[in-house]
């Protein structure tokens, strides 16, 4: 069903840069989890998990209280480059000396991927297991690697995370959840230099994006930024960014489901 819905949004709605010959490759893909196994070498439970993969020589570690199925996903999106959310497209690849910011770091698989080629990485996670396995993840590079745990978006308070896993909500009601700091992005890296930006934080990328304007305006990085969840508007990202800066260029690329949205947003300058 979901392949159909994608084919009608495809003809009768919008196409967000997917061509004829990409659609039809989509439409006869694999499933996630047979994708994502041609890239996982092992998986060994411990008190979670230990995940090793074919391209890297790096581990991961999985929280033992997620369900470990999640993973066959991120590593669909991070190495199968024909995945609509795969972070480096044209013009928005990882190149030899990126300075990182990955904001939604997760479980940390996209900046272990490219953690040879960055000079420096800053991992920016709310969720309190997903951080203490980007600790044990990244422990061999304490020389360029900087772990932030706190949520973002336009303000500095105190918020609520709600739920858990690859999907967590932030919420003002402080009376559920893990309660977590929430800073602004021009706070939290203040007189830092970045190159790329990497954002998915689950439909509050905008209100992300309001908190990083001195940054982005300061180092006009290369960005990519999930734009598919409920929240999210493309045209309002693109606009916001290009107001910071407006000799910033753009696509948007893939087709989501459960609407008719751009999956991804790139943009360089």
């Amino acid at each position: 069903m979901r392949r159909v819905k994608i084919l009608l949004y495809w003809i009768f709605r919008a196409r967000f840069n997917v061509s004829l010959p990409e659609l039809l490759q989509f439409l006869k893909k694999p499933t996630v989890k047979n994708i994502g196994s041609r890239y996982i070498k092992n998986i060994t439970k411990t008190d979670g998990y230990e995940i090793s993969f074919e391209p890297i020589p790096d581990k991961l570690y999985w929280p033992g209280n997620f369900p470990v199925e999640g993973i066959y996903q991120v590593t669909a999106e991070t190495f199968d480059k024909d995945d609509w959310h795969f972070y480096q497209k044209q013009h928005t690849e990882i190149e030899e000396g990126e300075i990182l910011l990955d904001i939604g770091t997760a479980e940390g698989l996209f900046p272990l991927s490219v953690i040879q080629k960055c000079k420096q990485v800053f991992l920016v996670e709310p969720n309190k297991y997903f951080f203490a396995a980007l600790q044990r993840t990244f422990r061999n590079y304490q020389d360029k690697v900087v772990l932030i745990h706190s949520a973002v978006g336009n303000k500095d308070d105190i918020i609520s995370l709600q739920g858990e896993s690859l999907s967590g909500q932030i919420s003002d009601d402080l009376s559920s959840g893990d309660t977590v700091e929430i800073h602004k992005i021009d706070h939290l890296i203040a007189g830092h230099r970045i190159t790329y930006l990497k954002a998915d934080i689950e439909g509050f990328e905008y209100e992300m994006l309001k908190g990083a304007a001195a940054i982005i305006k300061e180092n006009k990085p290369k960005i990519a930024i999930t734009t598919y969840h409920p929240q999210n508007n493309a045209e309002e990202i693109i606009s916001l960014i290009r107001s910071y800066v407006p000799e910033y260029k753009y696509y948007v690329k893939g087709i989501y489901d459960v609407e008719c949205k751009p999956v991804m947003i790139h943009l360089w300058c």
